[in-house]
């Protein structure tokens, strides 16, 4: 009883519940959607490359848009631009599904379509994280976040398990069809809650704005490092998943149902190890143990990338997963308990447009790989890559705890700050 009371102690504010359970509706749509549309996009161009190439479409905007959305975040309320994101995500929903029921479909909308629901995400992904500290209290900020993860994590292990037999009875259009009704929840509740506004910081311009929240995290290195960390893994650990029904259908032969078992099994282990983190009351030791999965998850998918057993895939798939998530809802963690609230929406904007930045950039790279080398190859060079940054972060934890103790030092003594032992 008391490892659950610490696991969900965030649930004691009313809000929290409300958005976090309409949320987790709300990604099991957009899991169901997007496992819907990366095998429709297979089954249309059978391209490794074209994966590649929606997945990078997808998540491209985040580069260029996340900073300008970490301003956004910080000057205006987050629960507005939220409202306005989250009804961008139903319109897309909305013409996708027209679309593949009018049989018009092809993969250029698909294409361009991801590029929208790109520009969308990359202000919902900021506005999303920052706003947890205004549903909850200060002393249960590391567990809302880890929480926040799971239900994230969560889902993804749901909707592509859902997807891959909704897929293989009926086709796609249903996933299309049953995330535009996944999205109406959250909206209603965005619209009807009152919800905490955070301290808005005037300054003379968005530019300099900008440029307070980038030196920030420049300047601090504990922040620097763990960027940079999240980054490695984004662009060559996690950006294989855009190949992942080549791998269900050519290496494993297991078509769109393990598809979905796959994905789930993933999922699983990212949930995993957000309860993992859920379940700790501090974040003593969590770049130590970000360093242990770092170098554990780039070891599973190296193997899996030569597996050719649709078990043991699985299994490195689910403990792939879990460490996947602990490097980088750890690194959220850190990074949020290192920052002062007023300048929380921009280092958050700068953690987005590394978990879904680089993304794109390495599905792009892993895909024009794998159809140069095959999927295994371009995998392997990702996860040797991983397994040398993994390295690099281990020899860099007690110099980055030290920094971390004297960041919030200064910070505490410039004014009152949420206490955090390190």
């Amino acid at each position: 009883m008391t490892l659950i009371r610490n696991i969900s102690r965030a649930f004691r504010h009313k809000n929290y519940r409300y958005y976090f359970f309409w949320q987790f509706l709300s990604f099991v749509g957009t899991w169901m959607q997007g496992t819907a549309q990366s095998w429709l996009v297979y089954r249309l161009t059978e391209s490794a490359f074209f994966l590649g190439a929606v997945s990078f479409a997808g998540a491209i905007p985040a580069i260029f848009l996340a900073p300008i959305a970490g301003v956004a975040a910080d000057h205006f309320k987050r629960k507005n631009i939220l409202l306005i994101t989250q009804t961008m995500c139903l319109v897309h929903g909305i013409v996708i599904t027209v679309l593949y029921f009018t049989h018009v479909i092809n993969e250029w909308h698909i294409f361009f379509l991801a590029i929208f629901l790109g520009i969308a995400n990359s202000f919902d992904m900021t506005a999303r994280q920052s706003l947890i500290p205004l549903l909850i209290s200060k002393e249960d900020l590391t567990n809302a976040i880890a929480l926040n993860s799971s239900m994230f994590n969560g889902a993804r292990m749901i909707g592509p398990a859902v997807a891959g037999f909704l897929i293989a009875g009926f086709g796609e259009g249903l996933c299309f069809l049953l995330n535009v009704f996944s999205y109406v929840p959250i909206i209603t509740f965005l619209l009807l809650a009152k919800i905490n506004e955070q301290i808005i910081k005037k300054s003379s311009s968005a530019i300099k704005h900008l440029k307070e929240g980038l030196l920030f995290a420049w300047e601090n290195k504990p922040l620097r490092t763990l960027l940079m960390m999240v980054g490695a893994f984004s662009f060559w650990g996690v950006s294989f998943t855009s190949l992942m029904p080549i791998f269900s259908d050519q290496v494993l032969h297991s078509g769109a149902r393990g598809l979905g078992i796959l994905s789930g099994l993933s999922g699983l282990g990212a949930v995993s190890g957000a309860i993992f983190l859920a379940s700790r009351k501090h974040v003593i030791g969590i770049k130590k143990i970000i360093a242990a999965c770092a170098l554990t998850g780039s070891i599973s998918l190296l193997i899996f990338a030569i597996s050719k057993s649709f078990v043991l895939s699985g299994i490195l798939l689910l403990i792939s997963g879990f460490n996947f998530i602990v490097i980088f809802a750890g690194s959220n963690t850190l990074l949020q308990a290192l920052t002062p609230d007023n300048l929380r929406g921009r280092v958050i904007s700068l953690f987005s447009t590394m978990l879904m930045g680089m993304y794109p950039l390495g599905s792009l790279v892993i895909g024009y790989l794998a159809q140069k080398m095959g999927v295994s190859f371009a995998v392997m060079i990702g996860a040797v890559i991983c397994f040398i940054t993994g390295i690099y972060f281990s020899y860099k934890v007690p110099s980055l705890t030290k920094d971390a103790k004297e960041l919030l030092k200064v910070q505490s003594e410039a004014g009152p700050s949420v206490q955090i032992r390190l």
